[in-house]
């Protein structure tokens, strides 16, 4: 047998035949996949929400109390959750069995086909605003939501002028507003000394103009973020019914409207034929196949390059080199450690696949792929391999080898530079370019 091979089978057995490596290639993988099927199994039941909303409805007829009021109607609410059901069972009737369970536990995070048990306390505008943040503040009611007549805005141009304000910045007013405003104090106040002059517009203790096209929705630290979700998600919802009203727009039909998909059959067309693309699946697919390259390479590099410096201070090196030339002991090691790479990726590979088929995603994935990965990984590793190697061989100290790993590191994450721009255009001339370069494979 040639010294190199002899030299490749000892490296490959001093890695891969170890108690680590056994736990960090394969019993960590194994318990990845027992963690996602324990996950599948967990039912993540999110609980009802229940208490009492109270509304401060500012706004001309108080359309908005009303319509919260009707929101959360125990018989409206029971409808909604039935026709979430029979939705949710229509996804997973048409799913697979994996995608259904994603289905499933979509919902119950989600609480989709739960009724709200929620009581609408509605507030005249007269009330005391700072007794109702303190009840918030308590969790003595779920949240404390303020509208007015600017929450129902239907002026665009207002609304984004009110966004641009909100977003800015600066965040502070125009000094010739503020001027106005004080003068208008002063005015005001006349001769009286005692009168008290207007605050002014930049005082942080004034209270803040009501924002167009925006309501306050005031919580304590109690309430549940996705309770909190729910609730705002259905007083946005009020306010836009009762803007489509105000527009003459039944609300009905424009929702309705809003929620009729647009689907589009994207068709890929090849030298084979045509077929139907996945974008998601199509963007998905480089980025974990290069994230399985780079993972089982740089293992596959590290275990070569701390190896080499092990066995130089140890002294074991001399006794190999007394056995063999140095060309072949560095083959041999090169092609042992690949061998350790290639079982690496073979294990995360399978893990993938069975990931994809137990979540109904595994007829998507072109297998005829799978061979150009194993291609581009000994290309990626033996470059990254032999640079390591190298690193190894000319110094006996870790800390020798952190100056000359900087050159390696930014080949290292080349990759991950360069892949949004050959996503984006697999087709360019800097993919093609990189496609034949080992460092960053695509």
């Amino acid at each position: 047998m040639p010294k190199f091979l002899i030299c490749a089978i000892r490296e490959f057995c001093a890695t891969a035949l170890t108690p680590a490596f056994l736990f960090g290639a394969i019993i960590f993988p194994l318990g990845i996949w027992a963690v996602m099927i324990g996950v599948g199994s967990i039912k993540f039941e999110r609980p009802a929400l229940e208490g009492t909303l109270v509304v401060i409805d500012k706004s001309k007829d108080a359309k908005i109390a009303d319509a919260l009021t009707k929101y959360y109607d125990a018989d409206f609410q029971k409808a909604k959750a039935k026709m979430e059901q029979q939705t949710l069972e229509q996804i997973r009737q048409s799913a697979g069995s994996g995608a259904a369970r994603a289905v499933d536990m979509a919902a119950d995070l989600s609480g989709l086909g739960t009724p709200a048990n929620v009581k609408v306390e509605v507030l005249g505008a007269d009330a005391d605003i700072a007794a109702q943040r303190q009840r918030a503040r308590d969790f003595e009611v779920l949240a404390v939501v303020t509208v007015d007549e600017s929450t129902l805005e239907l002026n665009p141009m207002a609304l984004l002028e009110a966004q641009k304000r909100r977003f800015s910045n600066s965040g502070k007013i125009d000094e010739e507003k503020e001027k106005e405003t004080v003068r208008a104090g002063s005015d005001a106040a006349g001769s009286d000394p005692a009168a008290t002059p207007a605050p002014s517009a930049s005082d942080p203790a004034a209270p803040a103009p009501p924002v167009p096209g925006s309501f306050e929705f005031v919580q304590g630290t109690k309430l549940r973020p996705d309770h909190a979700d729910s609730l705002r998600a259905a007083i946005a919802d009020v306010v836009k019914d009762e803007r489509y009203r105000r527009a003459n727009v039944d609300p009905i039909m424009a929702k309705l409207l809003q929620q009729l998909p647009v689907v589009d059959r994207s068709i890929v067309i090849t030298d084979k034929g045509e077929k139907e693309s996945n974008e998601g699946l199509t963007r998905l697919l480089p980025l974990l196949f290069m994230m399985l390259i780079y993972i089982a390479a740089i293992t596959g590099g590290q275990y070569l390059m701390m190896g080499t410096l092990e066995e130089k201070s140890s002294r074991v090196m001399e006794v190999m080199l007394s056995a063999c030339s140095a060309r072949e002991l560095m083959v041999g090691k090169l092609i042992g450690q690949g061998l350790v790479g290639l079982l690496v990726l073979g294990i995360y590979a399978g893990l993938g696949m069975a990931a994809a088929g137990r979540f109904g995603v595994a007829a998507q994935i072109p297998g005829h792929i799978l061979p150009w990965m194993i291609f581009y990984f000994l290309l990626a590793y033996c470059f990254i391999g032999a640079l390591m190697l190298a690193v190894g061989s000319a110094v006996t100290e870790i800390r020798e080898a952190q100056a000359l790993y900087t050159p390696i590191t930014i080949v290292i994450i080349m990759p991950f530079v360069l892949m949004i721009p050959i996503m984006q255009n697999p087709g360019s001339l800097l993919a093609r370019i990189f496609s034949h370069f080992p460092p960053p494979p695509p």
